[in-house]
């Protein structure tokens, strides 16, 4: 018994000690081309009405169920959701036509304020539209770990809702 304890204190002396070291800080990118505008993409980007057409979130959790506030595009726009994990909320705090969106998101009992942006870059007649986020996981050490992950845990979903943007946008604009 003494054997496994000391085991056991050793591991997770290991995992603070390692924990401690790593940084809590994340950066999660991902990026497709789709043919057309900024000027068309932006209106599917910078109306919370319009993002149930391409977000992936509904797809991957049918449990999420989101509420647009007041102000639903521009800057200002804002929506909440819940789901079986909690929930959270976004607001909108910069959006152009040349620059994209960029929104504050927030997750149900977590303080922390993730930055996260949907941009445009133009190509000829294509336009890259980079969806990221970024921020400093809390609290410390578990959080730590968890920043790690955080490319893993997100970048699948953000590439699929770029997916649905372009499968979205450049349907609809060959109608």
């Amino acid at each position: 018994m003494q054997t496994f304890l000391k085991v056991f204190a050793g591991l997770i002396i290991l995992f603070v000690g390692i924990g401690l070291f790593l940084n809590p800080e994340f950066q999660v990118k991902r990026e497709v081309s789709i043919k057309a505008s900024p000027e068309t993409i932006h209106t599917y980007i910078n109306d919370l009405n319009q993002w149930p057409k391409w977000s992936p979130w509904q797809q991957l959790d049918p449990s999420v169920k989101t509420t647009v506030g007041d102000i639903s595009s521009g800057i200002g726009a804002s929506q909440s959701w819940t789901d079986n994990t909690g929930g959270g909320k976004l607001k909108f705090t910069h959006s152009s036509l040349k620059d994209g969106i960029v929104y504050d998101l927030n997750f149900a009992g977590d303080p922390s304020v993730f930055i996260t942006k949907m941009g445009y870059r133009v190509e000829g007649d294509h336009t890259y539209v980079s969806w990221s986020m970024q921020g400093k996981m809390e609290p410390i050490i578990i959080g730590n770990y968890f920043a790690q992950l955080m490319d893993t845990l997100v970048g699948d979903s953000f590439m699929l809702g770029l997916n649905n943007l372009k499968e979205t946008v450049e349907s609809e604009q060959s109608k």
